[in-house]
């Protein structure tokens, strides 16, 4: 008995070591750049891309989130109509799934997609042809000079990661004055099972190495909760909501009109 539980704390204590070495090795945001934030890429290496981060946006639940989180914060808002505009939209799939939806519902949207790299654009402009509600926008997000359309709801995935820690504060407290209701922002979380978890199921779907490199990345570079509620709180914004999400997302929502809509 006291030889298996030796054995056991060993066991217990190997595990403690191990998960305390992993942890470490996701303490620090890495700040290392993925293959997608060059905006010269194109042709088929980026389309492939794109349509893989797609499905693993639509898989992990990212999608039905944000859509979920839309249409709450219109109902609260008694609103039927909305503008939104979506930062480093990419592809176009969330922009896509939004005017489907709205379809459906009954909702009058009017939806522009910004990002930096023409080859994504026209990629999402020649997928999403027949979504009509939709335009896209060309425009380096993190240039001093950017601005956000005026809009109702501003939305993005995997987005506030781009940006120094220490420009965020002022970027939200310049961009969100021109959102009327809300900004919402779906994050992944640094975490190390996330990480595993992406690489697993990365290689089952049989993506390419490109998509593999920087989706690893991207968990590499993401926010914990710690530290989004620190950057908040270098804002005047007080009235907001950071849910944790399945998956290993955090689901930021930060209110922009003088009524406090969050509980």
């Amino acid at each position: 008995m006291l030889v298996v539980r030796a054995k056991a704390d060993e066991k217990q204590l190997s595990f403690a070591g191990s998960w305390y070495f992993y942890s470490m090795f996701l303490h620090d945001r890495s700040h290392q750049i993925e293959q997608l934030d060059n905006f010269e890429l194109s042709g088929t290496k980026l389309r492939r891309t794109l349509r893989e981060l797609g499905l693993i946006n639509r898989l992990f639940g990212n999608v039905r989130m944000v859509k979920r989180s839309i249409w709450r914060e219109m109902k609260k808002a008694n609103l039927n109509q909305a503008t939104i505009v979506d930062l480093g939209c990419g592809g176009g799939d969330l922009l896509a799934a939004l005017a489907q939806s709205a379809e459906r519902k009954g909702y009058e949207l009017q939806l522009i997609g910004i990002d930096g790299n023409p080859a994504s654009l026209s990629f999402a402009e020649e997928r999403y042809a027949k979504l009509k509600v939709i335009r896209f926008q060309e425009a380096d997000i993190g240039q001093p000079e950017f601005q956000v359309p005026p809009c109702d709801f501003l939305i993005s995935s995997h987005f506030l990661y781009h940006l120094p820690d220490q420009e965020l504060p002022a970027f939200l407290q310049k961009q969100l004055k021109r959102v009327r209701q809300a900004a919402i922002f779906s994050e992944l979380d640094r975490h190390f099972i996330a990480l595993q978890l992406f690489k697993f199921v990365s290689l089952l779907l049989g993506f390419s190495k490109m998509t593999r490199q920087d989706g690893q990345t991207a968990v590499r570079r993401a926010f914990r909760r710690k530290e989004l509620v620190d950057i908040l709180q270098r804002t005047s914004f007080v009235h907001y909501r950071l849910a944790y999400k399945w998956a290993f997302r955090h689901l930021l929502t930060i209110y922009c009109s003088h009524d406090d809509l969050s509980q």
